[in-house]
């Protein structure tokens, strides 16, 4: 067990190109610098043959650490909020709905893509999912992974830099309270990694960051805690999380990248305009920041979500019940949309030819 706990030299690589990356780009000023830095450093990094791998135990720490910093936001005010959250859940839900269905149908009408393959790679979110039931039907794998890939890849990089342009200073939140103190941080801590594992054992979905949340969230409106856990655990939370989403990559070749990115970037833009119509309907109705609908309807992971909702000190809260109640409905619903979906027989698709324009 020890052993498994000291990082080889493949993590140690991934850990400080991803820390390098975040470094530059928090220089720079790049909105959510350490999650969208670690990412592009690793990207290029994957692309030139270095060997990086991530261990599963330091992903568990970071979506813990994760939840916790969300639970910990979570205030008086914030239960306040809450009756503004039915509303934009709804809105929400139809908004992804409208997504899949756009998708899809480019995928299929203009790409001439077999129905299941368009499906898939349509999906907004619950990625490990969408890669088990697609691997399960006639999809083309390749085509679905770089799909989600490339998407997740644009909404990382670009949608800070649209937040913060359209957002106004009035219209943040604070995103943490002040720093507990150290007995109250071991006692923080203890509690909600066992809730998340807890959750996490149970199967619920997203169970290590609700479960974190959860516990944190009780802690402080108990008045058990009077703080929360510093904003710097953040920073390896962000670049753990970078450097996972890029090392999906691996296995895709870059004349298949290439090939993808067109179709991958087209996807992410029909998803965002979307997704950027529903958050105006919404923050119009509920009276909401913009910004902050904008952030909780991206078609991105929860976990990248929520980070990025801290680091552009917006309401984590708000836009993880959305990411956690999106997140929670694919999982739910899909079995059974996608037996609706493909119930007709389809052909298999062709193998992707990495020459065709």
């Amino acid at each position: 067990m020890i052993l498994r706990l000291v990082p080889s030299v493949s993590v140690l690589r991934a850990l400080i190109i991803g820390t390098a990356g975040g470094a530059l780009c928090f220089m720079l000023g790049v909105p959510a610098p350490w999650l969208a830095g670690s990412l592009i450093a690793t990207l290029i990094a994957i692309y030139a043959n270095q060997n990086l791998d991530l261990p599963g135990w330091l992903l568990t720490l970071a979506f813990i650490l994760l939840g916790i910093q969300t639970g910990t936001a979570v205030n008086a005010d914030t239960l306040y909020r809450v009756t503004q959250w039915p509303l934009s859940i709804v809105c929400m839900s139809v908004t992804v709905g409208i997504i899949v269905w756009a998708c899809m149908f480019y995928y299929e009408r203009f790409r001439k893509w077999d129905r299941a393959t368009a499906y898939f790679s349509s999906l907004p979110g619950a990625l490990s999912m969408v890669v088990l039931l697609a691997g399960a039907s006639k999809a083309d794998m390749r085509r679905v992974t770089i799909s989600q890939c490339v998407r997740l890849f644009f909404l990382i990089a670009a949608l800070p830099l649209v937040i913060v342009f359209i957002s106004p200073a009035t219209d943040v939140f604070p995103a943490t309270p002040p720093v507990a103190s150290i007995h109250e941080i071991i006692v923080l801590v203890g509690i909600s990694a066992a809730a998340g594992l807890l959750f996490e054992r149970l199967r619920v979905p997203a169970g290590l960051i609700l479960g974190a949340a959860l516990a944190s969230a009780a802690l402080g409106l108990g008045d058990v805690i009077h703080g929360g856990a510093p904003d710097s655990i953040l920073i390896p939370a962000n670049i753990i999380l970078g450097v996972m989403i890029a090392l999906r990559f691996k296995g895709i070749s870059l004349p298949e990248l290439r090939m993808g990115l067109g179709d991958g970037f087209a996807g992410f833009a029909i998803a965002m305009v979307i997704a950027v119509a529903g958050a105006v309907f919404t923050s119009l109705v509920a009276g909401l920041p913009l910004a902050l609908t904008l952030l909780a309807f991206a078609p991105g992971g929860l976990e990248a979500m929520t980070i990025m909702a801290f680091a552009l000190n917006l309401d984590p809260a708000y836009v993880a019940a959305h990411q956690v109640a999106r997140y929670i409905g694919l999982v739910l619903l899909m079995p059974v949309v996608t037996s609706f979906v493909l119930q007709r027989n389809v052909p298999a698709p062709q193998p992707v030819n990495v020459e065709e324009d």
